[in-house]
């Protein structure tokens, strides 16, 4: 079944706040109608319950969908999870957060922690979890929040970008506990992201002083706590971490599975799907280029033999393609050469292929390995990783989601 119903993803909701303003504004603007990209909620279900064997029957999902669900369209993702039973999400800007309380999501939501001016009086009133990472954080949004507000507190295991100290977490949690009464500290969290298994010693190292400073943060807190320590990476090696009852998956979720770059045969896999099915635009400006002639960038490049080219709607500026050599197309279930990425449009070599015309279907990127542009190759092409591909579709692209009939986990 194909919905068509948002495209391109877009913020609808009236903006109350400045922070929905400008995600409103960042998903609109200048979305290209000619880059398509094909979400498959179905597989985002299915790495979801392969997520579910994989870990404890008491572990909390708390599923990460930052960046707009890592470029797959906030509102369909949220819809879908949520839909699916998960209790959290996580989102990386308090414009995402909002934005999914007006969207109509009403399961807990996360908000790591930021950075700049954050609305909290509006966090807090939408019942947004917010994280923090110091008593003097907290305190600030206590003064800000005229109701109770829940937070949790972000530990720095050895990332060294969020997060108080193992060594102050639970001095910081006993002052948070005992002089900040509007506050309710629902739960610790960390983050270690690896991918390398040579990297395990020192991660599992991390976990155990992640482990003790819970077990003393604890003796402060009376009620329940969420104690959330692996992402994906964790979760794809089978890892588990002292006091954690929570993991909170992200990229795969999406079908990224971690990629050790050092040693590619170790590479774990859990077997996920990619959820990003196809990216696909429309071919025009078709022309033959004489054998001999220069053309392109300063007349940089030679037509071996007589040419035929074609112009894509899409650049480096509105697309997943990047200025960079050696990126490919498939038309017609053949490869052609992209030879031009300008700003907002790309030049491919059609020359051999039978039956092109304008207005044909040009794929960018397809999960199905027979088209050979898969997400994996085409981070190799273009020597950047899938994350980046993914995300980069946000505003740029028109968003339809395909539900085929499910597939059981194996």
């Amino acid at each position: 079944m194909l919905k068509r119903g948002r495209q391109p993803e877009r913020v609808n909701a009236i903006a109350n706040s400045s922070s929905e303003q400008q995600l409103k504004e960042s998903f609109e603007t200048f979305a290209t109608p000619h880059l398509r990209a094909v979400v498959d909620l179905d597989a985002l279900r299915y790495n979801l319950r392969l997520i579910r064997q994989s870990v404890a029957d008491h572990q909390e999902i708390i599923a990460c969908v930052k960046a707009n669900a890592y470029g797959h369209g906030l509102r369909a993702v949220a819809e879908c999870l949520q839909g699916d039973g998960v209790r959290w999400l996580a989102v990386g800007s308090p414009a995402e957060a909002i934005a999914l309380r007006r969207w109509g999501i009403t399961c807990r939501i996360l908000l790591f922690p930021t950075v700049g001016n954050r609305e909290d009086n509006v966090l807090a009133a939408s019942g947004i979890t917010i994280g923090i990472q110091s008593y003097e954080e907290a305190e600030a949004v206590a003064r800000a929040v005229n109701s109770p507000v829940s937070l949790f507190l972000k530990v720095d295991t050895g990332l060294g970008r969020f997060g108080v100290s193992t060594a102050d977490a639970a001095s910081v949690t006993g002052r948070i506990v005992s002089k900040l009464p509007s506050v309710k500290l629902d739960g610790v969290f960390t983050h270690l992201p690896f991918s390398d298994v040579n990297e395990l010693p020192w991660i599992k190292d991390r976990m155990r002083e992640f482990g003790r400073s819970v077990r003393e943060i604890r003796k402060h807190v009376k009620l329940p706590l969420v104690v959330q320590a692996f992402s994906s990476s964790g979760i794809a090696f089978g890892l588990k971490a002292p006091e954690a009852n929570a993991v909170c998956p992200g990229q795969l979720l999406f079908g990224i599975e971690p990629a050790n770059v050092k040693n590619p045969d170790q590479t774990r896999s859990l077997g996920s799907r990619a959820v990003l099915q196809e990216v696909s635009t429309v071919l025009g400006g078709l022309r033959r280029i004489p054998v001999g002639s220069k053309f392109g960038f300063g007349g940089a490049l030679v037509a071996l033999r007589e040419t035929r080219l074609g112009v894509l709607p899409v650049g480096f500026s509105n697309s997943i393609l990047v200025s960079r050599e050696g990126q490919v197309a498939n038309l017609l279930g053949q490869i052609a050469p992209i030879v031009m990425v300008g700003l907002e449009h790309a030049v491919v070599d059609v020359t051999g292929i039978p039956g092109v015309l304008e207005g044909c279907s040009v794929t960018l990127l397809a999960r199905d390995s027979t088209f050979e542009i898969t997400l994996d190759r085409l981070a190799h092409l273009q020597q950047r990783r899938a994350v980046e591909i993914l995300t980069s579709l946000t505003a740029k692209a028109v968003y339809e989601y395909v539900e085929p009939e499910c597939r059981p986990v194996p």
